[in-house]
């Protein structure tokens, strides 16, 4: 897996802003534009990572690093 690079702290705050309002949101993962709902955002061991509600409510979790927001 590639090193990780700290997300911006606009993305940050566009992910806590999303989080708070209970909204889903666009975003490109893996090259695929997808709709999630972001639950929460954490850190482990350094890396900033996303949960989120996938388009049938499974939560999964992902680095922060590797999820692209569609503005």
């Amino acid at each position: 897996m590639n090193s990780y690079q700290r997300i911006s702290c606009e993305d940050h705050s566009i992910y806590e802003l999303v989080i708070m309002r209970g909204q889903s949101m666009n975003v490109e993962i893996g090259g695929e534009v997808v709709s999630i709902k972001p639950i929460d955002v954490t850190t482990k061991e350094g890396s900033e990572f996303l949960i989120y509600l996938d388009d049938q409510a499974h939560q999964q979790t992902i680095r922060a690093d590797l999820v692209t927001i569609q503005k």
